[in-house]
């Protein structure tokens, strides 16, 4: 049996990526190395906020289904950074109690110049470190992460390998 991955996310895993700020279609999806070797449910929706994202994750009988889940939130919780945390460490903690290994995707270093999304971003970084989680960055960082990947291949290269 192949292993299942659940996917949560915006614009990254729907083949799309904000460039000059405007979402545009890309050549690659990032997901497409890992669908030739898994089973990829993929939930990515444009504008999926974190608390709609834990509502679709605890309608699914998520147990015993997935092995994996790809957790790329934030890009839509811009006006709602203060339940962020909470709403992060909730999921994190449902999949961690329903023997699913979550994976952590940073937001996309495009948006990183809006204070709002530094914010997020910094509670993304502190929930990868107490949860000992794997965590892809996107861009350049002095963070301790899994992996800090610079564009689509090193992206699908990252999510392969440690899936």
């Amino acid at each position: 049996m192949r292993k299942r991955i659940a996917v949560f996310g915006g614009s990254l895993f729907q083949d799309i990526k904000l460039e000059s700020g405007k979402y545009i279609t890309t050549s690659k999806q990032a997901l497409i190395k890992l669908a030739n070797k898994y089973d990829i449910d993929n939930y990515s929706l444009t504008g999926l906020t974190i608390q709609r994202a834990y509502r679709l994750l605890k309608g699914l009988d998520m147990k015993k289904v997935y092995n994996d889940c790809i957790l790329a939130l934030g890009e839509a919780d811009l006006n709602n950074v203060a339940s962020f945390e909470e709403n992060l460490r909730e999921i994190i903690e449902y999949l961690l109690a329903n023997d699913i290994r979550p994976l952590l995707v940073s937001l996309p270093a495009e948006m990183l110049v809006d204070p709002r999304a530094m914010t997020i971003q910094e509670i993304i970084d502190q929930m990868a470190v107490k949860y000992n989680v794997d965590y892809i960055y996107d861009g350049r960082t002095d963070k301790i992460v899994s992996y800090a990947v610079i564009d689509n291949d090193d992206m699908s290269n990252a999510i392969l390998e440690l899936c």
